[in-house]
This record gives structure tokens, sequence and C-alpha cells, in this order.
């Protein structure tokens, strides 16, 4: 029988009553919408007098600290920290996305899932799920509320900046009504969405604006210019002291040039080549990295592949050749 998402109400109610104590985890490589998910449901439990750890298996970007609790956010899950009640997957499409997290999340009493990535699935025991939603953010200003919570600015301000990212600061298709009703709400409980903006798309580190530079020194094209390609190596995150979530977005370098309807970023890491796609609508990106092991929306999905990085590229670009009808 095929699994179904849970209601946002019994799933928030679980979330109340599964125990005092409680892991959050993040995807790694993680992004605006992973950890303001994750930080603000933390505030918010914290509120309920739970006690509330974060986790992700890569570091919390540079451009992420200032979140209230980034500081707290830990890459290692000690044996005593997985003796949890209740862990909780935050826009975690699948589950080996939590890299060397993934046991202790699955060591948990009661595993949840919160997520809006329609390829989700449904790998926890309860399972808030809606695929296709702007940002992860949205479904847990949802919970927040169901939970009685008040928000307030940090919580807001967490908020608020997920669904900026996820949805290209409300530029992208998938920033819905309901996205933009829940972000003036936000704002209205004190985030300052002039602030986010400066921090997120105005103002960038040196060491960012190096990796953008080796980034699009390397872009190259296919099917004509219909396709852009980007890669990024490990000494290249060496070199310029990045963490590889610091690269989130860059593939959008690509996809943004006139004429260019697929685009994909290749970054070499310790376990494979970690591949970013994105697609102009009506172009699709998600099955592709279905395929190859991985999941995501539409026109933003990704994948991890074992092989060796010019392999990857000729993976990728031959699935997308054929989908523009190349040979």
């Amino acid at each position: 029988m095929e699994r179904k998402s849970d209601s946002l109400h019994v799933w928030a109610e679980a979330l109340c009553s599964s125990g005092d104590r409680i892991s959050l985890f993040s995807h790694k490589s993680p992004d605006g919408d992973t950890l303001g998910a994750a930080l603000a449901l933390r505030l918010a439990l914290q509120s309920l007098g739970k006690t509330v750890s974060v986790f992700c298996a890569d570091p919390v970007p540079q451009s992420l600290c200032f979140l209230k609790g980034a500081q707290t956010v830990q890459t290692v899950c000690a044996s005593e920290a997985q003796k949890t009640c209740l862990t909780v997957a935050v826009d975690v499409s699948s589950p080996e996305l939590m890299g060397v997290l993934l046991p202790a999340f699955e060591s948990g009493e009661k595993r949840m899932v919160i997520d809006h990535h329609a390829t989700n699935p449904l790998f926890g025991d309860l399972n808030y799920v809606r695929g296709g939603e702007s940002s992860c953010c949205l479904l847990a200003f949802e919970v927040i509320r169901e939970l009685g919570v008040a928000v307030d600015a940090d919580m807001a301000t967490c908020l608020l900046l997920g669904m900026s990212t996820d949805t290209g600061h409300f530029r992208y298709a998938n920033t819905s009504a309901q996205t933009l009703q829940a972000a003036a709400e936000l704002m209205g409980c004190g985030a300052d969405i002039a602030d986010i903006s400066s921090r997120m798309y105005r103002m960038q580190p040196l060491k960012k604006i190096e990796l953008t530079r080796i980034a699009l020194n390397s872009l190259h094209f296919g099917a004509g210019h219909r396709i852009g390609i980007i890669w990024l190596r490990k000494e290249d995150y060496e070199r310029t002291g990045c963490t590889y979530g610091e690269a989130d977005g860059l593939v959008n370098l690509a996809l943004e040039i006139e004429g260019v309807r697929m685009a994909f970023l290749l970054s070499e890491r310790d376990d494979g080549i970690k591949a970013s796609l994105r697609a102009m609508e009506p172009d699709t990106v998600n099955d592709i990295a279905y395929a190859l092991g991985g999941g995501g929306h539409a026109q933003a999905a990704g994948c991890t592949l074992k092989m060796p990085i010019e392999k990857a590229e000729a993976e990728i670009l031959s699935r997308m050749l054929n989908k523009l009808g190349e040979e």
C-alpha cells in the first residue's frame, strides 16, 4: 500500500508529544531553507520546554551564521547524543543526504520527516511532506503555528530567510500566493527583509567572490549554448576557504545566461561528485536526478555520483541532450 503524508495536525501533535529530547537533522551542504527551518523549529520547541539539538554533516556557511542558534549546530553526533526520544529530518529529500549523521537519525525512538520535495520517499515513521511547495520553511511555519507557539523575531528571521533563498528572493515560479502571505506575516513578527536581502544578496565575503570567479572560469556549454556546465574541484574549496554550502546558488550563474535552458554544477567532494541540476520552465531535471539516485524539484534537483568528474559530466550531459532532442 502506497504511503501518504501525514496531516499537519497529526505530525505537529506527534512532534510535541514524543518526548522532551529532540534532535533535528539538516541535509549536508546546508542552505538557508534546511537551516532556517531547523533553527526556527528549535526555538519553537525550546519555548515548549523541550531539549533540542540541531545536527548537520557540514558546517554552517558563513552567510548563515547570523541566524539565531546557528552557532549551536553540531557536525558530529556523539553516542550519548544519539539517545534521543525523537529525531526529525528537516528539508531532507532522501535519507542519504544526512551523510555521516544518518545512523544518528535512525537511532531515534521515533523518526519524523518534514520536507517539500516531491521525490521524498516518506522515510520517517511520521512524514509531513508537501511536494512542490516553495520551501520547507513554509511548512515549518505552519507547524509552529499549529503548536500554538508565538513566532518571535528570531524565528521569523530564520523562516523568512529560508523562504527567500528557496524562491530566489521571491523571483522563481514556486513563489506562491501562500508564500507571499506567509512572508508578510513573518515581517509582521519582526523579520527584517531588507537586512536579510543585504546579508544574502548584496554583501558577500571575499572568499565567496573568489569561489564565484573560479566557477565562472570553469563555465562551458553543451548543445550549442543551451546547457551550461560548471565545475568546482576540492582544491577550489581548500584554496578559497569556502565550505561546500557556500557553493549554493552558483549553478544559477549558468542558468541565467540568455539561451541556456538547463544547467548543472559538479562539485568534487570526498564522497563523490555532487551534482546540482537546474532548468528553465517548461524543462525539468528532477527525473534526471532521480534516475541517478537523487531527487528534488522539477526545475531544481541534485544527486551524488561515485565517478570521476569528467564521467559525471558526460552522464548528465547525455541525459540533458536526450531531453532536448539532441544526439
